[in-house]
């Protein structure tokens, strides 16, 4: 499978954002807020665009504390991570400061936490580099709470659930199968519009078309072998 990017809305929409945030506001670089379901490729296309040269990806955790995000900061910019949460910030200050790079936190809703969210509006602030945070479909209401913080966000992208056409679009570019009206039907229906699961039911078309003998695959190929396939994971 392809697994190139594929012009989707919400890709088309976060490069808009990109632009947005890459321009700044009178030599200062503010903050982007991706947000939206699990499943509708938040992470795919950060990764995607942490492969720039002038991107760096995190993922955050849960058990984060301020100096497990550091820590994970600094290793990401290439560094070797230092002991105190103190010399990690002055750390991870020094790279952004002497090669700026764009920061881009990943599942940033563990991070709605008072003392975790100001050492990410402080590493904006004092290194002026450009913070993109992604997180799940209510991350922009609980941001609210820190307005010194939303003041910094220039542009604001939300992912959505894929429609059937998007869907048919994806299966064009990504899959090696040719799929008919009632299989992507089916995976619409079954994926719900999810990214990863309509990747998955495209992975399956493609092992299908290597096993079957018709040379197109419809829901009357698919809809079984999901099945049998949900049925041995759940074993």
């Amino acid at each position: 499978m392809n697994h190139e990017i594929v012009k989707t809305k919400n890709v088309q929409e976060f490069y808009a954002g990109l632009e947005v945030l890459g321009k700044g506001v009178k030599g200062r670089m503010g903050m982007m807020l991706i947000f939206g379901p699990p499943g509708t490729g938040k992470t795919f296309i950060t990764q995607k665009q942490a492969m720039q040269d002038d991107t760096v990806y995190v993922r955050c955790k849960y058990i984060d504390k301020p100096k497990s995000l550091l820590h994970a900061i600094v290793a990401e910019l290439g560094e070797e991570p230092r002991r105190y949460t103190s010399h990690l910030f002055d750390q991870a200050l020094e790279q952004l400061i002497s090669r700026p790079r764009t920061l881009i936190l990943d599942e940033a809703d563990y991070l709605v936490k008072g003392e975790i969210i100001e050492i990410v509006r402080d590493l904006n602030d004092m290194a002026n580099t450009p913070v993109i945070i992604s997180g799940m479909g209510n991350i922009d209401k609980k941001l609210h709470r820190f307005p010194h913080l939303v003041d910094r966000i220039r542009s604001i992208v939300q992912f959505k659930l894929f429609d059937l056409e998007e869907i048919k679009m994806l299966g064009k570019e990504v899959c090696e199968a040719e799929i008919d009206e009632s299989g992507y039907e089916y995976i619409a229906k079954t994926g719900q519009g999810k990214f990863r699961v309509t990747n998955d039911l495209f992975d399956l078309a493609e092992r299908l078309l290597k096993r079957t003998t018709s040379k197109v695959i419809s829901a009357h190929h698919l809809r079984p072998a999901w099945e049998k396939e949900k049925q041995r994971e759940r074993r």
